[in-house]
């Protein structure tokens, strides 16, 4: 699930401490793609980077492991910015809506901007290892979504509907991001998201239910 580079404005919910922690990560974050996109990611150190970034190299490593994970979007803290969103309980016809809601006040706190989406972008097109590890971060968001959908609904059931749920959102919200850059973020992010699952709701409405119970 695509969390993307912001440079969000304070949250009122946030601790000082965990605001500091996110600009810090943040800024290594853009330094590295800067430096990648200018010089290549063969050429650029780690020490570079936090040069660019004005931090220490061991500030650098209590965030990222190497310098490819720092061009890579973090959606650990994203996922457990939306797991807080979530209500503690939900009924399986909810899951969407909820889903949906949360989506929508995270990204609303967490804007973000085209420059910085459209670098991201720049260096996976360029590097395949990058790719290689942001395919599997979001892989990695997309089942701790499932696992918490599952807890929250408490689901005793073959059916999956809290894969359906992820799987849904996730591409969504990739539609809507892709909308999004297309139109060079002249509208808000949360109003191509909510555009997206509009219409795919209409799409979904209107298939017909030629089998109205479920399988044994």
């Amino acid at each position: 699930m695509p969390f993307a580079s912001s440079s969000a404005a304070p949250d009122p919910n946030e601790g000082l401490r965990e605001r500091k922690k996110r600009i810090t990560r943040q800024e290594l974050h853009e330094a590295a793609l800067h430096l990648v996109l200018r010089d290549g990611l063969a050429q650029v150190t780690v020490e570079e980077i936090c040069a660019e970034a004005g931090y220490a190299p061991r500030t650098f490593f209590n965030y990222f492991a190497s310098k490819e994970a720092a061009l890579i979007v973090e959606v650990d803290d994203g996922h457990a910015a939306l797991a807080a969103e979530l209500p503690a309980r939900i009924g399986p016809g909810e899951l969407i809506a909820e889903v949906y809601a949360a989506l929508l006040r995270y990204v609303r706190e967490h804007e973000p901007t085209v420059a910085n989406v459209e670098a991201h972008h720049e260096v996976l097109d360029r590097y395949p290892e990058v790719l290689s590890l942001q395919l599997r971060a979001f892989d990695a968001a997309q089942r701790g979504l499932v696992a918490v959908l599952r807890e929250r609904t408490e689901l005793d059931t073959d059916w999956p509907q809290a894969e359906v749920t992820a799987s849904m959102v996730t591409m969504l919200m990739r539609t809507a991001f892709s909308q999004w850059l297309r139109g060079n973020g002249t509208r808000p992010i949360h109003e191509y998201i909510q555009t997206t699952f509009e219409t795919a709701r209409e799409l979904i409405i209107a298939v017909p239910r030629e089998n109205p119970g479920s399988p044994s």
